[in-house]
């Protein structure tokens, strides 16, 4: 399974329904492709789409070439008070992340990304957590973006000090 958050809503990529689906149902006809403009649509009318495929992998695939792909790496970060560090951005709550450089390795670039938005230096990279997906407008143009998550610690007298 794929989710794929826009705005508001989610794309689940799946080979079967859960057995108390919330939300639409899209099954695409033999030969058909992924189109963000088709979601877009469907999601007009609710909150949760679920795009049905025997090849979820393949269709997933299609849906990701489909579109400017972005990668990202961020960081779930605990102090040694087990308070989980956010970031306030673009009028949401979010956990610190950004976007990969050329030639970086993902687990650097998280490193590096929450250390930049926080101010923080010698983060200690845990285990890697999840891959999320988004797609949002960027220069009037829809992308897609993964973001891979590491679970972080620091410690010590420091305090974050956000850009």
């Amino acid at each position: 399974m794929y989710k794929v958050y826009i705005e508001n809503s989610a794309v689940l990529f799946v080979q079967q329904l859960p057995a108390d689906p919330q939300g639409e149902v899209f099954r695409l006809a033999p030969g058909e492709t992924p189109a963000i403009t088709k979601f877009l649509q469907k999601l007009q009318f609710t909150k949760k789409l679920y795009v049905i495929s025997e090849n979820i992998e393949r269709i997933f695939d299609e849906f990701r070439a489909s579109l400017p792909f972005i990668e990202a790496a961020g960081g779930l970060v605990v102090d040694d008070a087990a308070k989980v560090l956010m970031i306030f951005r673009n009028g949401r709550w979010d956990l610190p992340k950004g976007k990969l450089e050329p030639g970086e390795r993902i687990e650097d670039c998280a490193v590096r990304e929450v250390g930049e938005e926080c101010g923080l230096s010698g983060l200690q990279l845990g285990a890697f957590v999840a891959h999320t997906y988004h797609c949002y407008r960027m220069h009037g143009e829809w992308v897609l973006k993964r973001t891979s998550w590491y679970r972080m610690r620091y410690g010590g007298s420091q305090r974050p000090q956000p850009q």
